[in-house]
């Protein structure tokens, strides 16, 4: 594929469980078995990626495959990726590089988003971009995530 710049991203890969809905510790109240809360930003987000051409990924230790038809934004994304399919959890590298391998893309052109500083870290030394995601303040993270893939 043939990018315009040298700082093109080809590939987001979003966490689950505090990127893309609340943190445990952001949901105070609510029913526990209603549906899971997806966070609003994360929809435009995933929206403007995909306008960009930027294929969207959800990597999870927390899900299981069985979840993939059960939500829609499993289906907003290019690859869900649930780690326990595998017992491959991140912050194991092979992890993040399986994202690679489904999506076709190297860890130059990726931009990772967690919000555990030992996911960031191995993502970071596998030259992948990496945002780590602030639960008290998601705006400026995403508002972080958009400039990097350019939205």
């Amino acid at each position: 594929m043939e990018h315009d710049g040298a700082n093109h991203i080809g590939l987001l890969v979003l966490d689950f469980a505090g990127v893309c809905t609340p943190a445990l510790a952001e949901l105070s109240t609510g029913d526990p078995s209603g549906p899971i809360p997806i966070r609003d930003d994360i929809w435009t987000l995933i929206e403007a990626a995909k306008d960009q051409q930027v294929t969207v990924a959800i990597l999870s230790n927390e899900i299981s495959t069985d979840w993939e038809l059960s939500h829609d934004l499993f289906s907003a994304a290019d690859h869900v990726i649930a780690c326990s399919d595998n017992q491959i959890f991140k912050p194991d590298r092979r992890a993040f590089q399986r994202c690679l391998l489904l999506a076709d893309r190297s860890a130059a052109e990726t931009v990772v988003v967690d919000d555990e500083v030992d996911n960031v870290t191995v993502a970071t030394s596998l030259g992948m971009q990496a945002v780590l995601f602030d639960t008290n303040d998601p705006a400026r993270s995403v508002a972080a995530i958009r400039e990097l893939i350019g939205t």
